[in-house]
């Protein structure tokens, strides 16, 4: 998932107008080191931010200058004198190390030839890539766990990397444990990350016994790794199986599964710098300590293809390329321009120089292939510009010739993003029926909450794909794109809009004082598209810059027909703004300047929220979190039910619904199994109905994607990672990742 600091600021601003406990992180405040602005620094950022994702990563000045001016952007109000002190003691304890930014990789083993300790896999494997398969359908055709029996299911074995239990909140995006593990002919693998708790822990690569939790080998990364899976080629007769996966500051690397250690011939001692090829003189080494590749990496027959996560600066950046790599070598075989350049397709959509060195449309969630046609599902995200046209290719879902990158067809889902939208739900490919015939398609849903089906062939829209007029501004501007796609049918599948009359009320007092805000703010709602602020009024909009659905995408049941994926319903609060502030809170054309004069008195309440005994809830409509079956065929919501509790409310909060982030799979056994929500609970739901069948409690959030495998003891086993934190996790962190089975 793309996240720089702006797009924490975004997700925890609207958990705070979801529903979680308010996560103070008084625990790691109290862990700054002392100085001068130690005490501004906690009172302007922790209101916004929990504080270890702010510090989770060292920046350079110039990094730390930027973060500073698009808070602004956003809102933050404070003085220069305290701008001053932050800014001091960001540089004095976070400043990132100018020669550490451009370290070449550590090189572990060199070309030196190791020898096999371990035998190739062998076997079924049962789930060999991230969603299960280069289609992303996260389906499993396993049986003995059933609907009839999953109320029996229980923890068979629980491994843990090492940070142990905290309650310091999230750390920041490279140190969640978001992983879904792959089970490769037996052996199961994961990555692990490095966490600022724990300074001596490394990131690394694990092998794992399936049917016990044993680790089998492990190799320790000397950079961290940020992802939710890694990926796997299968190797040659010559050359042996290889895990592929990003690290930071741009690197790629190849660890061979026969040796647990880097692979030879891959680069230079199993590593290439794929930073090289996507940063113009002008950027050169300036950011990349923002940079990196996100995990998983997509594998087609020999070819390694990569997104980019090149940070959401403004230009000058590193482009977001989509590119492939040869995975004996790694040698760079086609770079795909996610911006395009002169003399290619659309370039004609930006004016002037606006698409150089913009880092943007880039692909930071899971991209699918199509194995037998070599088709690359790709979807993209916001163009992190200010520029004035369609922003081609951002938010698009590009399909592409995987053998040499040709663009096939393409569909922009939101033009001239100014929403935070992206498309970061993986597309997912299946067979579907449509007329009575069997058509290959290709499923994409995004944060904007809209289900689209194209033929993933041809790039025909198989529901509709219709451009409609959606809400201007109320004062002139360019920044709105006046019509935007929709399908035909289904309609959202999360909530676009709510209503006064919908305020929930769970506690005592609380739709009264929710009302009361509402009235004396001359709250409007806006529908879908419509700007995210105004200089006429105050707004509420939906759904929020984390969804939505977000990256834990959908799951496929072709006996059922459903596609299944989880949302949330999380409005976003905006004050009326002064005229000429921008219509979007990631507005990039905010003329620079002082920011205006800090108000005297207490801070003013941070959005469209109730405190109650120590729980920050929304006063926007429940439920706040969902699951939902598509009917496919029929093009209709089968069912949607809460997903998630709150649990500081007791009864009242059995179905709210909560803040949830991850993924779901289904299995032939009838089952759609599902953590993702901030409650600590792992869940299975009837398929059919949508009935909650089981849950476990679990020691911190399971904000991942679970997988199911059948042991080699003849148990069929469901695991997921529990790692808590992310952008709507509390306080609990974890380093579990936990498997359950049939007694």
């Amino acid at each position: 998932m793309k996240r720089s600091l702006f797009g924490a600021m975004v997700s925890v601003l609207a958990i705070t107008a979801a529903n979680a406990l308010a996560q103070t992180g008084e625990d790691w405040i109290a862990r700054l080191p002392q100085g001068p602005g130690r005490a501004e620094f906690a009172a302007n950022c922790s209101k916004c931010h929990a504080i270890g994702t702010v510090t989770a990563k060292p920046k350079s000045a110039a990094d730390w200058d930027e973060t500073l001016a698009k808070m602004k952007k956003q809102g933050l109000i404070i003085t220069p004198a305290d701008e001053a002190a932050v800014r001091s003691y960001l540089l004095a304890h976070y400043q990132a190390k100018e020669s550490a930014m451009a370290a070449p990789m550590p090189v572990a083993q060199g070309e030196a030839k190791v020898k096999a300790l371990y035998p190739r896999p062998s076997g079924a494997n049962q789930w060999p890539a991230y969603g299960g398969g280069g289609g992303n359908g996260n389906f499993s055709g396993l049986t003995q766990i059933n609907a009839k029996n999953v109320a029996r299911l229980q923890p068979a074995w629980t491994f843990r990397y090492g940070t142990g239990p905290s309650k310091a909140g999230d750390q920041g995006l490279d140190s969640r444990f978001e992983v879904t593990p792959l089970l490769i002919g037996g052996v199961m693998y994961i990555s692990t990350p490095a966490t600022p708790l724990k300074p001596d822990l490394k990131a690394s690569i694990t092998a794992i016994r399936p049917e016990t939790g044993e680790v089998i080998w492990k190799y320790e990364s000397p950079k961290g790794i940020h992802g939710r899976g890694i990926a796997y080629w299968p190797g040659d007769a010559k050359t042996a199986p290889r895990l592929i996966f990003g690290t930071d500051e741009g690197y790629l690397m190849a660890v061979d599964v026969t040796t647990g250690q880097p692979a030879r011939g891959f680069g230079r001692g199993g590593v290439i710098d794929a930073y090289i090829g996507v940063a113009s003189e002008i950027v050169g080494e300036s950011r990349r300590s923002t940079f990196t590749i996100p995990n998983p990496v997509t594998i087609w027959r020999d070819l390694i293809i990569t997104g980019a996560r090149p940070g959401e600066g403004g230009p000058p950046q590193p482009r977001g390329d989509i590119r492939a790599f040869d995975a004996r070598t790694g040698r760079q075989v086609w770079a795909f321009h996610v911006i395009p350049e002169p003399g290619e397709a659309n370039h004609d959509t930006w004016v002037g120089d606006e698409w150089r060195d913009t880092s943007g449309a880039n692909v930071w969630s899971t991209m699918a292939i199509d194995e037998a046609r070599g088709i690359l599902y790709a979807p993209t995200g916001d163009a992190n510009s200010g520029a004035k046209g369609p922003q081609l290719y951002s938010d698009t879902l590009l399909a592409l010739d995987a053998a040499t990158g040709k663009l096939l067809w393409h569909h922009q889902l939101t033009h001239h993003d100014i929403w935070d939208w992206d498309s970061p739900t993986p597309p997912l490919l299946a067979d579907v029926t449509q007329g009575g015939k069997s058509v290959p398609a290709v499923m994409l849903t995004g944060k904007h909450g809209l289900f689209f089906m194209f033929d993933r062939v041809t790039g025909e829209p198989l529901n509709g794909f219709n451009e409609k007029p959606t809400p201007r501004a109320d004062e002139p501007t360019d920044e709105v794109w006046p019509t935007q796609p929709f399908p035909d049918a289904p309609g959202p599948i999360a909530r676009i809009t709510m209503k006064r009359e919908e305020i929930p009320d769970l506690l005592p007092g609380m739709k009264a004082a929710c009302t009361d805000f509402w009235d004396k703010n001359g709250i409007v709602v806006g529908d879908l598209y419509a700007p995210r602020q105004s200089s006429a009024h105050a707004t509420l909009t939906y759904p929020s810059p984390v969804g939505g659905p977000n990256w834990g995408g959908g799951s496929y049941s072709a006996p059922l027909g459903y596609y299944f994926v989880n949302v949330q319903n999380r409005p976003v609060y905006r004050p009326k703004v002064a005229g000429g502030s921008g219509v979007a809170m990631m507005n990039r054309n905010v003329p620079a300047g002082p920011p205006p004069p800090r108000p005297t008195g207490p801070r003013p309440p941070q959005g469209f929220t109730y405190p109650a005994n120590g729980v920050n809830l929304t006063c926007g409509a429940t439920p706040w979190g969902e699951l939902v079956a598509v009917d496919v065929a029929k093009r209709s919501i089968a069912w949607r039910v809460p997903l998630g509790i709150t649990e500081a409310l007791g009864k009242a909060g059995l179905n709210t619904g909560a803040p949830n982030i991850g993924g779901n799979i289904v299995t032939a056994g009838g089952l759609v199994f599902i953590g993702a929500t901030n409650d600590h609970r792992f869940r299975a739901f009837d398929a059919k109905t949508g009935k909650l069948l089981w849950q476990s409690v679990l020691e911190a959030s399971a904000h991942s994607t679970p997988i199911t495998y059948m042991g080699a003891d003849g148990k069929q086993y469901v695991v997921v990672a529990a790692g808590g934190g992310t952008a709507v996790g509390g306080p609990e962190m974890s380093d579990t990742l936990v498997a359950y089975r049939l007694p």
